[in-house]
């Protein structure tokens, strides 16, 4: 994948000096990488029994929030290459967190289903990450948490607003956990999101 540099300058208001702009870049890079981290990846590492990778559980979260689900449709929703999404599958399948189920009418076609270790995994390590965060925002006042939570929403609507994300690259793919409160969803129909 070749990453593509921006060469124009993006001209921006007089109030959005270099200083200003610096440091929000900084302030994002130290976010994301707590969530990653301390939030994501090495939460992982602390539950899972087995060596998980970040991806894979991407899989087994897609697979937990929609039905009726074949290769095809992960590699699509993880926007992965169809191999990819295969050899994920043999993995995920040998260490006994997901299965394959034919179906009746058509044996051509294979489903994917989480087994109960799978779904107990992502149950587990969801609900320790909710915890986690949820301690994180308790020692944040009322103003603070509405202004993050805002100020999340209206940067993710700008991005999607002047292009610069495109809402299926940064869709989460929720499924039936679809939250109407998605900076996404409130600006596309339900039906944009999968």
């Amino acid at each position: 994948m070749q990453v593509r540099l921006v060469k124009d300058i993006v001209k921006l208001p007089i109030a959005l000096t270099d200083e200003l702009l610096n440091h929000a870049e900084l302030v994002a890079r130290v976010f994301l990488q707590a969530m990653y981290t301390s939030i994501g990846e090495k939460l992982l590492e602390e539950l899972a029994e087995s060596d998980l990778t970040y991806s894979q559980m991407q899989a087994l979260r897609y697979l937990y929030t929609h039905k009726r689900v074949t290769v095809g449709d992960l590699a699509e929703g993880l926007n992965i290459s169809y191999p990819s999404a295969t050899n994920m599958v043999h993995r995920l399948e040998r260490k006994g967190l997901i299965r394959r189920v034919a179906n009746p009418r058509d044996r051509r076609q294979v489903g994917l289903m989480l087994t109960d270790a799978g779904r107990e995994l992502i149950q587990r390590v969801d609900q320790e990450r909710r915890h986690r965060f949820a301690a994180i925002l308790a020692q944040m006042d009322h103003a603070e948490r509405h202004a993050f939570i805002n100020g999340l929403s209206a940067f993710i609507r700008a991005g999607v607003e002047v292009g610069t994300l495109k809402a299926p690259d940064v869709c989460l793919h929720c499924g039936t956990e679809a939250d109407p409160n998605c900076p996404l969803v409130e600006m596309h129909a339900v039906e944009v999101c999968r």
